[in-house]
């Protein structure tokens, strides 16, 4: 058994672990499962975490907060500001398309409990950096970031309606880039020189 001190650090590595094994299907993970992958008790999952919902949702931040930290997305330097920002916008869908339990879980962690510094406004930070050489007042790249980074949470939470919704499926990839390309050029781009 682990030492109580360690269990529940080693009861995350193993839910991260069980996690990424199932594909993000969170659905298919007990504790009992944790449990013995992580060498710990039942009740120290449940001293720790109090709820398996609890536990895979610290899981869920950790795992996308390495995924934020690692992003380098492709900054074509042929492109203006707003086309490269395009692109990045573009990879963040696609990994929450490629990733919709996890991502779920995430975002609507980040709902529930907001904080300065979660994966939500890392995303908001990182869209930033796309821009951070633009001639653009702070505040104002931020609310735009923070307002692309809303849009596509909200349409990646509604995927199974925004045909319906929007005229677009967001799980399929061309449809999803036509998308982000019709909101971003929604996007009043006052102050920047595209061209930048």
């Amino acid at each position: 058994m682990v030492p109580r001190n360690d269990a529940k650090k080693a009861i995350v590595d193993a839910t991260i672990e069980l996690i990424q094994e199932s594909g993000g299907n969170t659905e298919e993970l007990t504790v009992r499962t944790i449990a013995e992958r992580s060498n710990v008790g039942i009740g120290l999952i449940n001293y720790h975490f109090q709820t398996k919902d609890n536990l895979i949702e610290v899981s869920v931040q950790q795992i996308i907060g390495e995924v934020i930290s690692k992003f380098k997305p492709d900054m074509n330097g042929n492109l203006n500001r707003i086309e490269q920002l395009k692109n990045v916008v573009k990879s963040v869908a696609d990994f929450l398309a490629g990733n919709p339990s996890v991502a779920r879980i995430s975002i609507l962690g980040d709902f529930k409990t907001p904080k300065t510094f979660d994966n939500t406004m890392q995303t908001v930070k990182g869209f930033g950096l796309s821009l951070k050489d633009v001639n653009f007042p702070d505040k104002d790249k931020t609310l735009l970031m923070f307002m692309i980074t809303s849009v596509l949470q909200a349409v990646f939470l509604r995927r199974e309606l925004s045909e319906e919704l929007f005229g677009y499926q967001f799980d399929d990839k061309v449809q999803r880039d036509r998308f982000i390309d019709v909101i971003m050029n929604y996007m009043k781009w006052e102050g920047t020189d595209s061209n930048e």
